[in-house]
């Protein structure tokens, strides 16, 4: 029987526009037996009545004090997992990551400078 793994990731992290932020490194040495991932996230109103857009994306490396670089190097950004808009209260959003030991993921606030609204963030990886 194969052990599904939650990985908690951000817990009430505060991100403005053009805000992003890092989870600590995920080491799926020994928790993605059959590759099954899945992003469980919640983004809430933080200072204001309404919060923004936000982009979940992922980096990976085959060391743990490497360089953690993008799935897919052609592109300008990180391998993306799912976009969670001012609506969404909680989504299990399923992605298929390359296949690398050590991951992080990222969570960046859509605009840009301090317009627009601060959400909070809560994550949690689901690996099987």
């Amino acid at each position: 029987m194969a052990r599904i793994t939650v990985i908690p990731l951000f817990l009430s992290k505060s991100l403005s526009a053009g805000d992003s932020g890092t989870s600590d490194i995920i080491d799926l040495r020994y928790n993605s037996n059959r590759g099954a991932f899945s992003l469980a996230h919640r983004i809430t109103a933080g200072t204001s009545t309404t919060c923004g857009t936000t982009t979940f994306s992922y980096v990976g490396c085959s060391m743990v004090d490497g360089v953690f670089v993008s799935a897919n190097p052609s592109a300008s950004s990180s391998g993306t997992i799912g976009t969670s808009g001012p609506t969404i209260t909680g989504k299990i959003t399923p992605f298929t990551p390359a296949t690398v030991p050590f991951m992080k993921i990222i969570a960046t606030q859509t605009g840009t400078g301090t317009a627009g609204a601060n959400s909070v963030i809560a994550s949690e990886l689901i690996v099987q």
